[in-house]
């Protein structure tokens, strides 16, 4: 493999804006409750445009980490993983003052779904409000090769294209980087894939950088993890975007009756549509 060493400077405060609290306050801190899987060997860092709304031609953006380990490799938002180093900073603090929180707040994250690859299974963390997890056999992808070629990161990469989760994707892999992995949970190509997009460009993702500084791939263990099937997820997901009254307490009329939990619609527009 090639060794290829970029710098990354991302303007994380443009692309998110940022937090700053005109008061000072305090609130208790919760240190991370995490497990760690081994140490990446690559790391590669990918440009993420997605639509979480079917209605609106805006998309959001985010850069994402692709961690490859032995037997094990991690794909997640790189802010999370920033994020992440700031509250371990504070671990050992039992009071944040506004400062702190505000470093924290400012590394926002916008791909909220984490994926953890092992040899025969992924296990996926998402949160929408409360943080959830499954487990399932990785998919069997059913890829066909086409004819076309592109340069990704200097490296000479081939076409394929298949079907998955209701979408029509196409994938630009590259032979000169033997890893069987790439984004999400795509995988199953005779070499990593640099670039995959759905027909209707909802879901790009293309990678921009690569490093070989080992990382910790690790993985969230927090006591108030809903761990369910997929799916349950799935169920619970959809109805959190289509009734999100039901996720966020109780409401009461001036009678003291309990208000139906009715509230407008979520937009949402997910990756796997079945």
């Amino acid at each position: 493999m090639k060794n290829i060493l970029l710098i990354l400077v991302f303007s994380f405060a443009q692309l998110n804006g940022q937090i700053k609290f005109k008061t000072n306050f305090t609130i208790p801190n919760k240190p991370l409750q995490l497990k760690e899987l081994g140490k990446s060997t690559h790391n590669f860092y990918y440009k993420v445009k997605f639509s979480t709304d079917k209605k609106s031609p805006t998309k959001r953006e985010a850069i994402c980490l692709l961690q490859i380990g032995e037997n094990i490799s991690k794909f997640f938002e790189y802010n999370q993983l920033r994020q992440d180093s700031i509250i371990q900073k504070y671990d050992k603090k039992e009071i944040l003052n506004a400062r702190e929180v505000e470093e924290i707040l400012n590394r926002r994250v916008a791909w909220s779904t984490e994926i953890i690859k092992f040899e025969e299974k992924l296990n996926v963390q998402d949160k929408f409000r409360d943080l959830y997890q499954y487990e399932e056999t990785k998919p069997k992808f059913k890829w066909k090769v086409e004819e076309g070629s592109k340069i990704i990161l200097n490296y000479s990469c081939n076409k394929a294209t298949m079907e998955f989760g209701g979408r029509n994707y196409t994938a630009w892999y590259a032979k000169g980087i033997p890893i069987n992995n790439g984004p999400y949970k795509f995988e199953g190509l005779p070499g990593l894939i640099l670039e995959i997009y759905d027909s209707t460009l909802d879901f790009h993702f293309e990678a921009i950088a690569v490093d070989q500084t080992p990382l910790p791939i690790y993985v969230r263990n927090d006591k108030k993890i809903f761990v369910v099937s997929k799916e349950k997820f799935r169920s619970v997901q959809i109805s959190y975007y289509e009734n999100p009254g039901f996720f966020h307490g109780n409401a009461f009329g001036a009678d003291g009756k309990e208000l139906p939990k009715n509230s407008k619609k979520l937009p949402y527009n997910l990756i796997e549509l079945e």
